[in-house]
């Protein structure tokens, strides 16, 4: 939690390339890129999606596309965050929440072939 409390940044373009930079890295290192069906959503939902157990991100340009044919759009507002190019949507959801389990659920029960 460090990098940004005692970073002092000589401009707001340095500090939002920074916040860019920290999002895709930590998208890039704890989330799995899925298709939407992997997350039993239909398949036009988002061809690359990020999920963990937390939330399921997309990219801000893909977003329309995961609420439209997702049914994200009936997310909790409180539960989806925007940070850098990504849209968060957070496992507090009870919709979010049960995509995330159906992808671990499937994930678990294929381990066993």
């Amino acid at each position: 939690m460090g990098f940004f409390t005692d970073t002092k940044f000589d401009s707001v373009y340095d500090m939002t390339e920074a916040i860019v930079e920290v999002v895709e890295r930590n998208v890039r290192d704890n989330f799995e890129m899925v298709n939407a069906d992997r997350l039993g959503l239909d398949i036009r939902a988002g061809y690359k999606l990020f999920v963990n157990e937390d939330a399921i991100a997309v990219a801000k340009h893909n977003d329309r596309t995961l609420q439209y044919y997702g049914g994200f759009e009936y997310v909790d507002a409180e539960c989806r965050v925007e940070m850098g190019d990504f849209v968060f949507y957070m496992c507090d959801d009870e919709r979010v929440r049960g995509h995330i389990e159906q992808f671990y659920c499937e994930q678990f029960e294929g381990s066993d072939e």
